[in-house]
């Protein structure tokens, strides 16, 4: 299994930090906004960032071990 660099790690980090940021801006944002087609895609968009925040974390994970 090939090895991650600890720069590709510190990427994968940052990425991670600006998505949690996206996470929270989007959720503010859902519960803010009156109308339901622009709740329903910022809620889209947040789970898209959710999904890629999983399978980074698991993809790091399992070149961790």
């Amino acid at each position: 299994m090939t090895q991650i660099s600890t720069k590709e790690l510190l990427y994968l980090e940052d990425t991670s930090k600006l998505f949690d940021s996206i996470d929270k801006t989007c959720q503010h944002a859902s519960s803010e906004v009156t109308d339901p087609q622009i709740r329903s895609m910022l809620n889209s968009m947040n789970s898209a960032h959710k999904q890629w925040i999983r399978s980074s974390a698991g993809f790091v994970s399992n070149r961790m071990q």
